[in-house]
């Protein structure tokens, strides 16, 4: 009895790491750049992949998502370096999307490609209930 106990001990440990190295692999940290001091990634389902930099951690009150733009493809996988948005792309972003309350624009995301930055998407965050 307790040789099958181990057995399925060992099993569960084995499935459980390959869950982990899993779930890394698919949110792309292992490609992750280094981050600057007090930032924090996000990578989302959609494809877009964010560091915010020098914005607040709002993780615990409420919901992030995030909105990828079309890029090339060679693009598609790279991570985005995302900044607080100008009050013109505020009020661009409220002209087009007026009827969702609650919702409000965090970042713009863009990746550096040969010296130009190429925009990437955005991120919007919503109340968590």
């Amino acid at each position: 009895m307790l040789k099958w106990f181990l057995r399925l001990l060992v099993l569960g440990a084995f499935g459980f790491g390959g869950y982990v190295a899993y779930d890394y692999y698919r949110a792309g940290l292992h490609t992750r750049p280094r981050m600057p001091e007090g930032a924090f990634s996000l990578s989302f389902k959609s494809g877009l992949k964010a560091i915010m930099v020098e914005l607040p951690d709002a993780r615990s009150t409420r919901r992030y998502l995030g909105y990828p733009f079309e890029v090339p493809f060679y693009l598609e996988e790279a991570w985005s370096f995302c900044t607080s948005p100008t009050e013109e792309d505020s009020a661009a972003f409220k002209r087009e999307h007026p009827d969702r309350p609650g919702e409000r624009l965090e970042a713009n995301c863009s990746v550096e490609v040969d010296g130009e930055n190429v925009k990437r998407g955005f991120v919007v965050t919503v109340p968590k209930f």
